[in-house]
């Protein structure tokens, strides 16, 4: 099954790019039932398989102990796992599949004790590049891949197997603009917004739900409660850093549905021990609710919502705060689409695929 799976994958993202005796030389060595079997006894190895009503739709090898041609992160205890395939059907590629296995690949990692992982990927598979940027990998290095008579390059990729970070999806608003809608669950592109904004949990060491709306799921989820009733997204916010088991909170607003690891990262680069918060400038405004918030700051952030602060521009005005230029988040993603809120009728008619159901 495996040997079927993996070279049909494989044949189905590279033979329309490469010599045609290549392929089917790479296919005869790497994708036998005896070459398969090898990777299945050998320790070092684990391969996990994607399954969709029952059929294997995507897999995963990963290798323990792996070292890619580097030096090994500042502060890395040295150990790293590789992540040497990682293959989905195309059929599932813009669904959760990829990130579902993304993220078991991760936490497997994590059990083995690894601080980084790494890949390596063909400089010209743009899409596979595209994705792996999302999940918080970045270009380390390249290394030569000898591709039946074709040498060719590879990028080396890697990230931190844990930023130190909690997602926090918060989503407590009623909507009155759009008529009470649950704007998490509308559909943008195929994929509910809550879904879409899910995806970011490969970056993140656990996920809160900052809302008691209760049509909103709890699967994989941690529901929280305000600890300052009546704040509306300032207590949500404050609500994830005093209960994040992480010391940085990434506050997402839930009816966000671009936003992904790309426009994350610079988030992440920016943090350092003098600063508590980090967010975006977008024409010339805070976008607090794509912006990460040091844990410890709890505190003094429900101090202020007891009080008279309200707003985030009040508490922000209180912090150690970075903000990034909107050129920073331009450079990452493309655009500024991935602080785009779906808060008007207009930005419903524009991005959510149907009209959306006051009573859902």
């Amino acid at each position: 099954m495996l040997a079927e799976l993996g070279g049909r994958l494989f044949h189905d993202a590279f033979a329309a790019e490469n010599r045609p005796q290549d392929v089917v030389d790479y296919l005869a060595e790497h994708f036998s039932s005896p070459a398969l079997a090898r990777i299945l006894s050998d320790p070092s190895c684990q391969v996990l398989v994607l399954e969709h009503a029952g059929a294997p739709v995507g897999w995963a090898h990963l290798v323990d102990g792996a070292r890619a041609p580097r030096e090994p992160p500042a502060g890395a205890s040295g150990r790293e796992v590789e992540i040497r395939r990682f293959y989905v059907d195309a059929r599932f590629q813009r669904t959760d599949a990829s990130v579902l296995l993304m993220q078991e690949s991760l936490d497997r990692a994590r059990a083995l004790g690894a601080d980084s992982i790494w890949l390596a990927v063909w400089e010209r598979n743009g899409r596979a590049q595209a994705f792996y940027r999302k999940h918080g990998f970045r270009r380390a290095g390249t290394q030569p891949f000898q591709f039946g008579s074709d040498t060719q390059v590879d990028d080396v990729l890697s990230r931190p197997v844990s930023f130190g970070m909690s997602l926090a999806i918060v989503a407590g608003g009623s909507a009155r603009r759009l008529g009470g809608v649950c704007k998490p669950l509308l559909r943008v592109r195929g994929r509910t917004v809550l879904d879409r904004l899910l995806g970011l949990r490969t970056l993140a060491d656990e996920v809160l739900l900052a809302s008691a709306d209760p049509r909103l799921p709890d699967a994989g989820l941690r529901r929280i409660e305000d600890v300052v009733p009546g704040r509306g997204a300032p207590g949500g916010v404050q609500a994830a850093m005093a209960q994040a088991r992480s010391p940085w909170v990434l506050a997402v607003a839930g009816d966000m549905p671009f936003l992904d690891g790309r426009a994350v990262v610079p988030l992440l680069d920016a943090r350092g021990p003098e600063v508590d918060a980090v967010g975006y400038v977008v024409s010339e405004r805070l976008e607090p609710l794509a912006a990460l918030y040091r844990s410890a700051l709890s505190p003094r952030w429900e101090a202020e919502l007891r009080g008279s602060g309200r707003s985030f521009r009040e508490l922000w005005g209180g912090l150690r705060g970075i903000t990034l230029p909107e050129k920073a988040l331009r450079d990452a993603t493309g655009d500024t689409r991935a602080v785009l809120s779906l808060n008007l009728p207009s930005d419903v008619a524009t991005w959510v695929d149907a009209p959306p159901n006051p009573r859902s």
